[in-house]
């Protein structure tokens, strides 16, 4: 039953072997960052305590709360997944210990490491796993259970998966309806909950129980406090003598507007805080010159911010002269040299260009002239409109008004009216991803969906749904009109590009998936379905007087490294205060 192919391992450096292979904990090693200049992982004390400055808050730890980025990021420290991605987009087994398939990709059998337990005594195995894997695909949902508080936006994302199988404790396969190449990598971000907390809506959103390095001290929408997990399963690699985690406490606190961020951390009044390229550069560059006082981790420009037209809300842009006539209006030059002061990528295509979809076939550069051109044509096609008019929500801080106020600027240049709709990134949210509903209230929406090296998240974006039409999942009755189309913001249904979509999921290696998604993406920016706006990257500041270790100072596995920054995840337990 398992397999590996050449061209598996060229697009996993080998999910059956390179997984299994570089899981094993005695591999774990530190990697290089600047250590010359803060603690080493080998030398750093264990002990004390850190505040880190967030910009989002935090709703609870249940699947439906709708929990964002940086908010993420200081749940991650009591939540694990099986899986981690690698600065390459190769799965790096976190909770599981590796992972094989078919040669059709459609069976994969998931092996889990030994020995782990969640805070409250519960053993993490295959029983756990499997638990909240159907939790996660809405399988605890669907009658006679009916527990609506399970209900989630993962259940989009795990719509391909037919069946869970469990072989032993630690072992179990999962069967899929089309192949998926990348399953293994699909699987990071989906943090494990003990049973104890899945027993009720009460305990699921408000008692976190993990496996992870620290435990839930206390919580409310602006702070979380996490405490050390003195019973946590990973050990240092320099010192394997030494459980995981170093630090004692961390406090998350949030902090929206970026100059009190900036202002903090040069201060100490927090010991490090996240900054966003998308809206913080003018910050970044100046804690940048302070290398006295700070540290600055920087990522890639890996988020895609884009703007994502609703073809489904009655608004303008069912027709595609409206759309084109807005993905002609975007200045992006510009708002990448005033708003994200030059430091971001100016995009040429609706994905990065380190993503294996970018392409540049079919892109849109900034041409006022045909604007204009379609917007008459747009009015022309709609006797009685007087303006092409749309409204975008966007949240309050400084910056992000910031933001809106120059798009609206340029789209007025062109005879195109955005009206600003002030309202914050959880309210927007939990109406643009309406589990119950299935509806997409908003005529646009400007955030940063598309991201990464790889197309696990970009392919939920870019299909029409993820429940195919001829699925055998007996979960697309109750979900397919509602959940599949959850993360299509643009309401698009254009199912030629779900094809090209599936075709990448299926090839057998990078070169033949490299195609079909950049097929994809070229039909996503020819129809105007959505367009970009101005590629950024992340970064984590940390205070010199706080004497903490680098970010990602101490490796998952030999010769794998995470991403030193991101927003939604920080190995917290290799941080240490020397």
């Amino acid at each position: 039953m398992k397999h590996t192919t050449m061209g598996q391992r060229h697009i996993f450096r080998s999910v059956a072997a390179t997984v299994a292979l570089s899981l094993a904990v005695s591999a774990v090693a530190a990697t290089s960052t600047s250590a010359a200049t803060r603690p080493s992982a080998a030398t750093a004390k264990t002990g004390g305590e850190a505040t880190v400055a967030i910009n989002e808050t935090f709703a609870g730890f249940c699947y439906t709360a709708l929990v964002a980025g940086t908010a993420l990021n200081g749940m991650s420290t009591i939540f694990e997944s099986l899986f981690l991605k690698a600065k390459n987009g190769d799965p790096i087994g976190l909770l599981a210990s590796g992972a094989t398939s078919t040669p059709d990709f459609k069976t994969w059998t998931i092996t889990l490491r030994s020995g782990i337990s969640y805070t409250n005594g519960q053993a993490f195995n295959a029983d756990s796993a499997i638990e909240n894997l159907n939790y996660f695909r809405g399988a605890k949902y669907v009658p006679p259970a009916t527990n609506l508080w399970t209900l989630g936006v993962a259940v989009a994302g795990f719509a391909n998966v037919v069946s869970i199988t469990k072989i032993d404790d630690l072992s179990f396969t999962v069967s899929l309806f089309k192949s998926q190449n990348d399953f293994p990598i699909m699987l990071s971000g989906f943090g494990m909950r003990a049973t104890a907390q899945l027993a009720t809506g009460a305990t699921c959103s408000a008692t976190p129980i993990g496996t992870g390095p620290f435990t839930m001290s206390s919580w409310s929408s602006t702070e979380l406090v996490v405490v050390k997990n003195p019973n946590y399963w990973r050990r240092d690699p320099a010192r394997p003598s030494l459980q995981l985690p170093l630090l004692d406490k961390i406090t998350f606190i949030v902090v929206a507007e970026s100059s009190q961020r900036a202002a903090a951390v040069r201060k100490k009044s927090v010991d490090m805080a996240f900054f966003t390229g998308r809206t913080d550069n003018t910050y970044i560059a100046d804690l940048e010159q302070r290398k006295s006082v700070v540290n600055v981790y920087k990522s890639p420009n890996l988020f895609y911010p884009s703007l994502y037209l609703n073809q489904s809300n009655g608004g303008p842009f069912s027709d595609l002269n409206a759309r084109l006539a807005v993905v002609n209006c975007i200045d992006r030059e510009n708002f990448n040299k005033v708003r994200l002061k030059g430091r971001g990528e100016t995009p040429t295509s609706v994905l990065g260009s380190l993503n294996i979809g970018y392409s540049k076939t079919g892109f849109t550069p900034f041409n006022t002239t045909k604007s204009k051109q379609y917007v008459a044509a747009y009015l022309a096609a709609h006797p009685g409109t007087t303006s092409l008019t749309f409204t975008v929500p966007f949240e309050s801080a400084t910056q992000v008004q910031n933001n809106a106020k120059f798009l609206q600027k340029t789209f007025a240049e062109c005879g195109i009216t955005m009206n600003i709709l002030n309202e914050e990134q959880a309210v927007w949210a939990g109406k643009a991803y309406n589990v119950v509903t299935g509806k997409q209230p908003y005529d646009a929406l400007y955030t940063a969906g598309l991201t990464d090296v790889v197309a696990v998240g970009n392919f939920a974006i870019f299909a029409t749904n993820q429940f195919p039409a001829d699925s055998p999942n007996p979960l697309k009755a109750f979900f397919r009109n509602t959940l599949g189309p959850l993360y299509n913001l643009n309401r698009h249904t254009d199912t030629s590009i779900d094809d090209l979509l599936w075709q990448g999921r299926a090839a057998s290696t990078k070169a033949d998936a490299k195609v079909a998604y950049q097929a994809a993406t070229q039909k996503i920016q020819e129809q105007g379905i959505m367009t970009s706006i101005a590629n950024f990257g992340w970064s984590l500041v940390s205070n010199k007087k706080s004497k903490l270790s680098a970010p990602g100072s101490i490796a998952i596995v030999k010769g794998q490294a995470t991403q030193q920054v991101s927003p939604s995840w920080t190995d917290w337990a290799g941080i240490s205060k020397g």
